[in-house]
């Protein structure tokens, strides 16, 4: 059985797609045998969904529009 630090790894790794399936096979049965990393998991995945709605957010805000260019620009940068 996988070791939880080892699972952490992965997990925080991501890709879990590209993982051999014995790999997301032994990951899926540590997480259902362990509450920690089962936790862990779902708090990476809150971050991601979280970080996604956020970029999203700020995409779509005119007032953000161009700020890295401005940023750059007034570092001397740009």
């Amino acid at each position: 059985m996988m070791r939880c630090r080892e699972v952490a790894r992965l997990l925080s790794a991501g890709e879990t797609s590209e993982w051999p399936w014995r790999r997301r096979f032994a990951v899926r049965l540590h997480l259902m045998m362990c509450g920690h990393c089962s936790r862990f998991a779902r708090q990476l995945d809150w971050l991601g969904r979280t970080a996604r709605n956020l970029a999203r957010g700020f995409e779509e805000d005119e007032a953000v529009a161009g700020i890295e260019t401005r940023v750059l620009r007034r570092l001397g940068l740009g």
